[in-house]
């Protein structure tokens, strides 16, 4: 990971405090944020520290992800902890969570998803999906990097796009489009290409026809599913 030279905020080293907290390492910067893995005494923590640039030009925005965790009370959602306001600093500390990003375990550790697991890890995430529009909320970010996977448990983190759904800009359509793209990533660990002809992804991975129609309808190629009710029917069917 590379932190770009003259940075316009303070980036804190290993061993550097953030009030009570001691940085461990970088975990990654975003667009909104830059995450530590942080520790106090010898519990571990994820402090996100907001970019001074981004709560200027939007902080409403901003706001957002620590209103709705703040509402949050699932063991796969980290609980927000804290939030951090000092002169260098603004943020929150957030819950740990044990596990590796999806994005981790595909692209680098290339890990092959079989389909007893890629069924377990789905229930998972549609349990997840099932609470948060229980609660009125929609992720809208559903993806490898933001998705966390210890070998039995899943967990869904960084909320910086999630909304209170109105059904008009923010509805359950999002999320199901993602959760449809999460499961191809998942699919295709185990796929071994056979020649060298472009074919869309129901050609050429071997799935079963239940299966092909319930991506499609994740997707919105056919009819869109309505509610993760009707998800999480059709899933345990396959």
């Amino acid at each position: 990971m590379v932190i770009r030279l003259f940075h316009k905020d303070t980036v804190y080293s290993p061993s550097q405090k953030i009030g009570e907290y001691t940085v461990l390492k970088i975990i990654g910067e975003g667009r909104y944020g830059i995450c530590y893995l942080v520790c106090d005494h010898e519990k571990q923590y994820i402090l996100k520290q907001l970019k001074k640039g981004m709560l200027k030009k939007s902080r409403a925005k901003v706001g957002y992800e620590e209103k709705i965790l703040k509402t949050l009370k699932h063991e796969c959602i980290p609980g927000f902890i804290k939030k951090i306001e000092q002169e260098k600093c603004y943020g929150y500390v957030l819950e740990y969570k044990e596990g590796n990003t999806f994005e981790e375990l595909i692209f680098a550790e290339k890990h092959v998803f079989g389909r007893e697991e890629i069924c377990r890890i789905g229930e998972q995430v549609i349990s997840i999906l099932k609470y948060l529009h229980g609660s009125n909320i929609v992720h809208r970010d559903i993806r490898v990097p933001n998705t966390l996977y210890d070998g039995n448990k899943v967990s869904l983190i960084d909320f910086g796009l999630a909304r209170w759904i109105d059904e008009k800009r923010y509805t359950v359509d999002v999320d199901f489009s993602y959760l449809g793209d999460f499961l191809l990533h998942l699919y295709y660990t185990s796929f071994e290409p056979r020649d060298n002809k472009k074919k869309t992804w129901y050609e050429e991975l071997d799935l079963q026809q239940k299966e092909i129609l319930f991506l499609k309808k994740l997707m919105g190629i056919e009819d869109r599913y309505k509610s993760i009710q009707d998800v999480e029917r059709d899933f345990k069917e396959l």
